[in-house]
């Protein structure tokens, strides 16, 4: 992931509406990392519109996307994120998360 200062705002709406499917640009973007015991770095975007499946709990929630080492993972993280902030999508991606996952979680 490149750095936030190397990032134009037009590059961030295109990222976006390629992540979201969504034909508006986004409200809010935070570019971030983080460093101690886990390290990733993340890109989180805020709609400008509300779902209009927001408070629709049987629906899967696949809005953050999860990488290692810029692999995809998975992107159904109900842990990255609690429900009531379902609706912001985004992307994590780690260095060195440990991947002790089985291969039934992942299929």
């Amino acid at each position: 992931m490149r750095q936030p200062e190397d990032v134009t705002k037009e590059e961030y709406a295109e990222f976006y509406k390629s992540l979201s499917n969504d034909w508006e640009e986004h409200l809010a973007c935070k570019h971030f990392s983080v460093e101690g015991q886990l390290e990733f770095k993340a890109l989180l975007f805020v709609p400008k519109r509300a779902p209009f499946d927001l408070f629709e709990t049987r629906k899967k929630r696949n809005n953050i996307k999860l990488y290692v080492r810029r692999v995809f993972i998975m992107d159904d993280c109900e842990e990255l994120i609690p429900e009531f902030l379902g609706f912001i999508k985004g992307v994590v991606d780690s260095d060195d998360l440990p991947l002790n996952i089985s291969r039934e979680t992942l299929q």
